[in-house]
């Protein structure tokens, strides 16, 4: 039973809620109740949910010895000893192909996606992790990856300002999780990471106010000049709520490293994206 418990902390299934940005298409398209197009987002979102957990098998193999030194990353199924290498491997092999199964039979474009989705997660796992700021946007990049999958899958073209929106969100998220880093490991930091050692509490101060400002400004823009409905101007009162709402734990409570357990666990914040999941659905319903 416990190798079992450890076999789905592996998989990191909290760490899934990042593969919802696949249905924004989708909903913004008003095509959420197109049951035939809704399967095809569906089958995407568990190709990149099989996709992402390999990933973070094969980073957690990587950063192995590291991990051991963090206070909080100690405990993760593989640097702990609770789950080998063997084991840890075949898992996410499979993972692997399954993904890319579904990939190929819906299209195959979203196979190509999903490749260059694991070639960007490679290259961050053995070299872009340790480069300054180019670290942030290969992170960002699987974010748009899952966007421009989104819009495949639902034959809907993506508009370039949520693009925009996306990248400097995860841009924002990316900056918060390096400074709750630092502030977690102190001295340790660059022993942990190489680059780690180029960020700095003060200069990641200004990168996530910047990148906050940029989140709001394109999704209103967005909401102007790119949506379908001129009333979706009101749904960026969510959008607003929401970036400030995580920037208020991030610097209150400290938090940051795990946007997604962050968001799982705040109800304010969670609450805030269903209220703006169903007031675009329904003002595109109209």
């Amino acid at each position: 039973m416990n190798n079992f418990k450890y076999s789905i902390k592996l998989l990191r299934p909290k760490q899934w809620v990042k593969n919802l940005f696949v249905f924004g298409p989708i909903i913004f398209s008003n095509n959420l109740m197109n049951l035939e197009l809704l399967k095809r987002n569906f089958i995407t979102f568990i190709s990149f949910c099989c996709i992402s957990s390999a990933i973070y098998i094969l980073n957690d193999i990587v950063d192995r010895e590291s991990d051991k030194k963090h206070p909080i990353k100690c405990n993760r199924p593989i640097a702990s000893g609770k789950i080998s290498l063997l084991q840890a491997s075949i898992v996410g092999i499979l993972l692997c192909l399954i993904s890319l199964s579904l990939a190929i039979i819906q299209d195959k474009f979203i196979f190509i996606i999903i490749c260059l989705y694991v070639i960007n997660n490679l290259a961050y796992s053995f070299k872009l992790k340790n480069i300054f700021l180019i670290d942030i946007l290969s992170i960002s990049l699987g974010f748009i990856l899952r966007v421009l999958s989104g819009g495949i899958s639902t034959t809907v073209q993506v508009s370039r300002w949520i693009i925009l929106c996306t990248l400097f969100l995860s841009l924002f998220l990316g900056f918060g999780k390096r400074r709750n880093e630092i502030i977690v490991l102190g001295e340790n930091a660059s022993s942990h990471r190489q680059n780690l050692s180029q960020y700095t509490e003060n200069l990641l101060d200004k990168f996530i106010t910047i990148t906050l400002t940029c989140t709001i400004m394109s999704y209103s823009i967005y909401c102007i000049l790119g949506s379908y409905n001129d009333n979706f101007i009101w749904t960026s009162i969510f959008i607003i709520f929401g970036v400030l709402r995580y920037y208020y734990l991030m610097y209150s409570k400290e938090v940051g490293g795990n946007p997604a357990e962050i968001v799982l666990k705040d109800k304010q914040l969670f609450n805030c994206i269903l209220l703006w999941g169903f007031t675009c659905i329904a003002i595109l319903s109209i």
